[in-house]
């Protein structure tokens, strides 16, 4: 009798383990539908930037021609797939469908936020958006440092604040140009040197790229204000972080800012304010 009953169990309990994994394995809801065919490039706009993005059949080809844009194209008639975006932190699932009729079919698909599902990327601790949310609170916060700037050319750049956050230092810096003449940028390079240059030594210069530049404005005539974004980095004390910007054309108007390590450690934190 026991013997009954242990195998009666045993094979419900199979029985729930194999329903429960079936479930597991199916789609909660049905995949969206975007009609593609092979005389028409479909573009698909994410909200955030795109990390990855996969395609289940071959015959559909794709590529990335901007961060947050997929462009899709099937190479054969008839064919059908499904596409998985995955961004900073959400992922989307669409089924690609062909269609000859040319009125259906998509040339350029806005990814609404109802069809972004909540995904945990492990190479990304933020988000596009929260870091611009962060910088747009430094451009209209007090400034924390006075004393770190320059002058020259009837250009005064200043550090305004450095903050702090999971593992990005955001650093907010403001140019006044006292002249009448508009300053045009050419190219921002932010670089680690050493603090004296000496003859017996070789010069080392390491340039470090910000993961966002929050504002893209390349003139201004008077005021100029930005918050640059890096992931965190450390340096000794001989060293200093320097932001150099260069003027369009042929120009001695070049601008120099010299940041110290222990400015870098007496950044503010975000959650603190």
């Amino acid at each position: 009798m026991n013997k009954i009953l242990l195998s009666l169990f045993t094979v419900c309990f199979s029985f729930i383990c194999l329903s429960g994994q079936e479930e597991a394995g199916k789609n909660r809801e049905p995949l969206k539908v975007i009609y593609i065919n092979k005389g028409v490039s479909t573009h698909i706009i994410s909200p955030e930037p795109v990390s990855y993005v996969d395609l289940s059949i071959p015959d559909i080809a794709g590529d990335l021609p901007q961060a947050n844009t997929i462009r899709v194209k099937p190479t054969k008639d008839g064919v059908s797939g499904v596409i998985t975006i995955i961004g900073e932190r959400s992922m989307t699932q669409y089924l690609l469908v062909y269609s000859n009729d040319l009125s259906k079919v998509y040339s350029r698909y806005s990814i609404p936020y109802s069809d972004v599902r909540s995904y945990v990327n492990p190479e990304s601790s933020m988000t596009r958006s929260q870091m611009y949310d962060y910088g747009y609170n430094m451009l209209i916060s007090k400034n924390k440092f006075y004393n770190v700037s320059t002058k020259k050319w009837g250009l005064k750049t200043t550090l305004n604040n450095i903050y702090t956050m999971d593992k990005y230092f955001f650093i907010d810096i403001s140019i006044l140009n006292k002249t009448n003449i508009q300053y045009d940028i050419d190219h921002i390079t932010w670089r680690i040197e050493d603090k004296k240059k000496s003859k017996a030594t070789n010069f080392q210069s390491i340039e470090v790229s910000p993961v966002m530049e929050l504002l893209k404005d390349k003139s201004f005539k008077k005021d100029y204000r930005n918050v640059f974004v890096f992931e965190k980095f450390t340096f000794p004390e001989e060293k200093v972080l320097v932001l150099e910007i260069d003027e369009k054309q042929t120009s001695g108007r070049v601008i120099r800012l010299e940041i110290e390590y222990t400015d870098i450690l007496n950044a503010d934190s975000f959650i603190n304010r």
